[in-house]
C-alpha cells in the first residue's frame, strides 16, 4: 500500500470522518517515520480488512497501548497476524501471536506532509 497525501482524506479528516495519529518509534521504518501523522479511518467489525493493510490495533497484551502495524494474514475467525516493517525494532505478532479483530480500531489512508 503506497501511502500517500491525498487531498480528499484531508478533506474528510477536517470533517471529522479520519482521525489523526503521530506515529511513534522505528517500528513502521522505512514506510513510517517517527514524528509523522498518518490519517485513519475508523473500522468496525464488518469493515474488510486485507493483508498489507496498515493499521492501528491495541496491544493484545497491552491493551491501552496503541500500536501502528501491517496486517500480514487474516484468519477465519477475523483475527490477524501483524508486523513492523522494522523487524528489528518493537514487538508484532511474532512476539505476541494474533490480534483479535476487535482491537483494531482503524485503517490507515494517507499520510500528511
Amino acid at each position: 500500500m503506497a501511502l500517500k497525501r491525498n487531498w480528499s482524506e484531508i478533506g474528510l479528516w477536517i470533517l471529522g470522518k479520519r482521525w489523526r495519529f503521530r506515529v511513534a518509534g522505528t517500528s513502521m521504518l522505512p514506510t513510517l517515520r517517527p514524528g509523522e501523522d498518518v490519517l485513519v479511518v475508523p473500522v468496525n467489525p464488518t469493515t474488510q480488512l486485507s493483508p498489507q493493510d496498515v493499521v492501528i490495533c491495541h496491544h493484545p497484551l497491552m491493551p491501552h497501548i496503541r500500536m501502528i502495524k501491517r496486517v500480514s494474514e487474516i484468519f477465519y475467525d477475523g483475527s490477524c497476524y501483524v508486523l513492523s516493517d522494522n523487524a528489528t525494532a518493537g514487538s508484532d505478532s511474532r512476539s505476541f501471536g494474533v490480534v483479535d479483530r476487535q482491537l483494531i480500531i482503524g485503517q490507515v489512508t494517507s499520510r500528511l506532509l
